[in-house]
């Protein structure tokens, strides 16, 4: 009976310890966006003690929203954060940018007809529907922009905004104001460059 009650114990502040580590880089992550308020207005919406933070503002009169995601732990792969950005500024042309390490992870296949170019040292994939699209994408200034991303899952790029899926092994760290204005900054020129002819 003592030995249950002393596992039990142990399992309780285990788990204890995890709820409060979830909290401590959530309240990092949560004045991070702060900082992005700071600058942008808009606001953070946190629901809950350790409830990942979310920020809704404007970027360069672009509505955009800023959130945290994550893939549950596999025997073959750990639990992977990500940083879900949407822009809402429109693209003259759709299209997806793909990681190409990323995509071989997944097992899902499409039945769908896909033109593909791979990019940035074969790094990442430009996928369209029409094999014309490639024409009027600027490659060489598209690879500058990527590069400025990286790392990152896929970019949507569509005639209703962007969104971004950026992989993260520090979310703290990848949340900071900088790191955040570089990458906004980056996909707002996204659209404005693949409009243009190479």
């Amino acid at each position: 009976m003592l030995y249950a009650l002393a596992f039990f114990i142990l399992v309780l502040a285990v788990l204890l310890l995890l709820i409060w580590l979830r909290k401590a880089q959530f309240d990092a992550v949560h004045r991070n966006f702060l900082d992005l308020e700071d600058h942008y207005g808009g606001r953070v919406i946190r629901n809950g003690f350790a409830i990942r933070p979310k920020y809704s503002g404007v970027f360069k009169d672009n509505r955009m929203s800023i959130s945290i995601s994550s893939e549950k732990k596999t025997d073959d792969h750990p639990r992977q954060f990500y940083i879900s950005i949407y822009m809402q500024v429109p693209s003259q042309i759709n299209f997806t940018v793909l990681s190409n390490s990323w995509l071989s992870k997944k097992t899902e296949t499409t039945k769908k007809k896909r033109f593909i170019k791979k990019i940035v040292r074969d790094h990442y994939s430009i996928e369209v529907t029409d094999n014309a699209i490639f024409t009027r994408i600027n490659i060489p200034r598209l690879e500058k922009l990527i590069e400025s991303m990286d790392p990152f899952a896929y970019i949507l790029v569509s005639k209703r905004g962007l969104i971004l899926e950026r992989l993260s092994d520090d979310l703290i760290a990848d949340t900071e104001f900088n790191k955040l204005n570089q990458l906004l900054t980056s996909m707002e020129q996204l659209t404005r460059i693949v409009s243009e002819k190479g």
